[in-house]
């Protein structure tokens, strides 16, 4: 419950350990959890109620569609893969976009890493896509937060990486009224870099169905090199800026 200091309201205290980007205007907005995993949906309702939201529940894509209809929500946090079906999750995204164009749906799923599967998400209106464990649960409430200030998809599934624009629907990086378009690889790569805070290596971006089972790590380095060198085309050394390679893998550094 939000606490009232002088007039205005001022947010619960976070709980430890949980360091997460969430503007007071965003308290008592109500999220729906739509998440068939007992263990997983418990752990979400928990956390995003002690960051203030109003939590509903759906384990189903037809639940999940009863509370859009009878409930105003602020944003959805949906899990791909459900009980009712490999393509319940897609179909409910489609749903969103047809009968709530402007509702924030951050995908957070377990199963559907793959570069194709990411892309039909981005394509059918997902606001983000995390792969589970793939990032801190803090990253993935604060980019919740973010979608809902800026007010659902409004540029359906845009990034910002500080003066950089990234459309992963249109596969297009923006820099003032300058404009590239990537491969889906690059588009891809970008998206998965986007998820984590720590640094991938090139086996897990293999591992993660970017490349083909047996490419080397050399193929990796390549694939990277060559979008930077496209990224380069923006702003000279932007590629070496956003992204970036240590001993520990590749991430993505802030363009200021």
């Amino acid at each position: 419950m939000a606490l009232r200091t002088r007039g205005r309201t001022e947010p619960p205290p976070l709980p430890p350990g949980l360091e997460v980007y969430r503007p007071p205007q965003l308290l008592g907005s109500s999220v729906l959890i739509v998440e068939d995993e007992a263990p997983m949906q418990a752990q979400l309702r928990l956390d995003l109620t002690d960051l203030g939201y109003l939590v509903r529940l759906a384990g189903s894509a037809d639940e999940a569609k009863r509370v859009l209809t009878h409930e105003r929500v602020a944003g959805v946090l949906l899990d791909l893969v459900l009980d009712d079906g490999e393509q319940a999750g897609y179909d409910l995204l489609r749903w969103i976009r047809q009968n709530h164009p402007g509702l924030a749906v951050v995908v957070l799923s377990a199963a559907q890493g793959s570069a194709a599967g990411i892309r039909r998400a981005f394509e059918l209106g997902a606001s983000s896509y995390f792969i589970k464990g793939n990032a801190s649960m803090a990253h993935i409430y604060s980019d919740l937060a973010a979608r809902l200030v800026e007010g659902g998809t409004g540029r359906a599934g845009n990034y910002r990486f500080g003066r950089l624009d990234f459309d992963p629907t249109h596969r297009t990086m923006s820099l003032g009224k300058k404009q590239i378009r990537l491969t889906s690889q690059q588009t891809t790569l970008v998206v998965h870099l986007a998820q984590g805070s720590k640094p991938v290596t090139a086996g897990e971006l293999i591992g993660a169905g970017l490349f083909r089972p047996n490419a080397a790590r050399s193929t990796v380095h390549s694939a990277l090199l060559t979008l930077r060198r496209k990224l380069d085309e923006l702003e000279p050394e932007l590629g070496s800026k956003l992204l970036r390679s240590t001993s520990r893998g590749y991430s993505l550094g802030p363009i200021v």
